[in-house]
């Protein structure tokens, strides 16, 4: 009798130890942040599919497509720089994406909005930006201050002519029209 109960005791502690064991192997949800992207929980008792809350990117149309840099204004904006290349563009491919051309180097990046009113327009953060690594002797340090502008932006603005004007934490801004334009219709500065 006595070695009936020895098995027996084994044999439930062997059930036991079976049975945590495959629990522990089924997945356990996992806690994300509010700003993650939906994640899918499977378990081997069922399927489906469990969403996180996502919080939606700020956008804006009317800065889409491609623009034309018209002037840029450095020196905390008291100096206008006569632009090299009247086909240096900046394009905001998405809500996510931009590309351009900086007059010598083609350049990509990431931008978001931050939906923040400021002084000189809506909150956006551009960078950061990857650009091509050709020299060109003429404009080099137009398109070096160009490019960090760009990437200090802090504002924007699309104004009522259509114009986009893009101001770093300095007051440095870049203004851009949908067109090309004429190198000599832009306004030499000091």
């Amino acid at each position: 009798m006595r070695k009936i109960l020895i098995v027996v005791g084994i044999v439930m502690v062997l059930l036991l130890l079976v049975t945590g064991c495959t629990s522990q192997t089924e997945s356990k949800p996992v806690s994300t942040p509010a700003t993650t992207a939906p994640t899918a929980t499977i378990t081997p008792s069922q399927t489906e599919i469990v969403s996180a809350p996502v919080k939606a990117a700020a956008s804006d149309s009317s800065l889409l497509g491609t623009w034309y840099l018209k002037l840029m204004s450095d020196q905390n904006g008291t100096a206008l720089v006569q632009t090299i290349n009247p086909e240096t563009t900046v394009i905001f491919e998405d809500n996510v994406n931009l590309t351009g051309y900086s007059g010598c180097n083609n350049y990509m990046g990431s931008y978001t909005l931050t939906g923040k009113p400021d002084a000189d327009g809506k909150g956006i953060t551009i960078g950061p930006l990857a650009s091509t690594k050709k020299y060109c002797q003429d404009g080099a340090s137009t398109e070096t201050t160009y490019l960090q502008i760009l990437e200090g932006a802090t504002s924007y603005l699309v104004n009522e002519n259509k114009e986009l004007s893009i101001t770093d934490n300095a007051q440095n801004t870049l203004v851009y029209q949908r067109t090309p334009y004429s190198t000599t219709s832009v306004p030499m500065g000091s």
